[in-house]
């Protein structure tokens, strides 16, 4: 009988992991579109305060949770009605009370970051969608523990349309930053009814104190979290006192195209396979090859994307209409933050795996040592390389890989070499040509799209060739 339900799992795994991927392909087309309209028409010192307010609010937002969803997604027995209220009542008096302070000490955060009334408004608006972030969490959490995240998507559709169409709209218009404060607070409100069509649950206020045991492995699982923010986000903002706002936005600039991918597939990747892991982490066996395949498949695509990009987006940034003469800057950051998240893309799914298999405290002493050398690389590498320094620490501090590595394997012998080389062999061919396409080829957008197309057919075919199996197996799993 396990290893039927492990099994069957598995393939619901794999299933939902495509499902994401597949179903939230639009999404990130027209997130990616919009990004480039922004990167367009916003000064690189309007992305670098986006970039700052942003930091603040998910500082927010990860302070505010407390892993109460996690909680609930990890634990082994079923959740009750009662587990559910509490943790709704708790995320709404949470969410709720720091937007109030917020506003209380608005005028204090204005003068440190020497913000506007058109950032101030943004950031409010943005706590606020912290908030409103709280009536989503049940409905998600319901879906996530059947792995149903096929209907997940469906708000996550909704919301990123209107917020993407009224974003490149009011950017277009010239409203600037404005048109993020809109963007946020039309997309969040519309967004809610949609998660209970999907998860229907009926919102009930109350705390029952035997559910507040479920805080144990929330605190700890979000005390990693709340690290991970202090290490990046409470970072930029002191950023803000040694760098330019136009620095920080070629920052910024590195980060959103770095990660597009990685946002992309290894978030779907993790989300999914968490509650994989979760459900059957007594079974080595299964765990093993979960990771393998995990990882597998998440350098097939970050692979090519970080190669490609590093190579292309020299041609991109001088065809680019608008973007000559302005963007050049954060190519160097760009590179090693690309570097960043090829590492962090398969050190994220080893992370997950000790994570949900309860190891949250061996994850919290790993996010403590990767914090304390993010501030010591970072303005080591800001003294020496500028505003670059970011970049180049944050790549740097990803090559302690082989600590987790060695920690996973400490409970799962797994092969973890034999993962990647594959998608990686195949990916240095294809940017070997890719590069000489670039040289001999391209003369204009057009042909630097079109040797792009050339490169991820190359791809395609290198990597069937050399890993045929692999891909008809997930193929057929995707099939059946």
């Amino acid at each position: 009988m396990e290893d039927f339900n492990t099994n069957n799992l598995y393939k619901k795994s794999v299933k939902s992991v495509f499902a994401l991927i597949s179903r939230s392909f639009f999404l990130n087309i027209l997130s990616y579109v919009a990004s480039i309209v922004i990167f367009t028409y916003l000064r690189p010192s309007d992305v670098g305060i986006y970039v700052v307010i942003i930091a603040i609010q998910r500082i927010i937002s990860f302070i505010t949770d407390f892993g109460f969803g996690a909680a609930l997604i990890q634990k082994k027995e079923e959740i009750s009605e009662a587990d559910i209220k509490t943790t709704f009542t708790l995320q709404i008096i949470i969410t709720g009370t720091i937007f109030i302070f917020v506003i209380s000490v608005q005028g204090l955060i204005a003068q440190y970051f020497s913000f506007n009334l058109v950032a101030m408004h943004l950031l409010l608006i943005l706590v606020f969608t912290v908030f409103l972030s709280s009536f989503k969490v049940i409905p998600s959490i319901l879906l996530e523990r059947k792995i149903n995240f096929h209907k997940l998507i469906l708000p996550q559709i909704i919301e990123s349309i209107f917020f993407n169409s009224i974003l490149v709209l009011l950017v277009i218009k010239g409203y600037g930053l404005e048109s993020y404060s809109w963007a946020f607070l039309i997309s969040g409100l519309i967004g809610i009814p949609f998660y209970y069509i999907v998860s229907p649950w009926r919102p009930k206020i109350g705390i029952d104190k035997k559910s507040l045991n479920n805080l144990r492995y929330g605190i700890q699982f979000q005390a990693k979290n709340i690290l991970a923010t202090l290490k990046d986000d409470l970072l930029t903002l002191f950023l803000v006192k040694i760098l330019s706002f136009n620095e920080i936005g070629f920052i910024g600039f590195g980060q959103r195209n770095a990660f597009f991918t990685y946002r992309y597939i290894v978030d779907s990747v993790t989300k999914v396979t968490f509650s994989t892991f979760s459900r059957l982490q007594e079974n080595e066996k299964f765990l093993q090859k979960s990771i393998e395949k995990s990882l597998f498949y998440v350098s097939l695509a970050m692979f090519p994307f970080v190669f490609g990009i590093i190579i292309i987006s020299p041609q991109l940034i001088s065809f680019m209409p608008k973007w000559q003469n302005k963007w050049e800057p954060a190519l160097l950051s760009l590179t090693f933050f690309s570097l960043n998240a090829l590492v962090s893309s398969m050190s994220g799914i080893l992370v997950n795996v000790l994570d949900a298999t309860g190891r949250v405290k061996t994850t919290l002493k790993l996010m403590i040592l990767w914090t304390i050398l993010t501030w010591i690389f970072t303005w080591i590498g800001i003294f020496i390389f500028g505003y670059n320094g970011v970049a180049i620490a944050s790549f740097i501090i990803t090559l302690t890989i082989f600590i987790t590595i060695r920690l996973v394997r400490e409970k799962i012998q797994f092969r973890f070499y034999h993962s990647v080389y594959k998608p990686f062999l195949a990916s240095l061919i294809m940017a070997m040509l890719t590069y000489l396409g670039t040289i001999f080829f391209v003369t204009n957008l057009l042909s630097l799209f079109l040797v792009i197309i050339v490169s991820v057919l190359i791809y395609g075919v290198c990597i069937f060739l050399l890993a045929k199996k692999e891909v008809l197996q997930v193929m057929n799993l995707i099939n059946n």
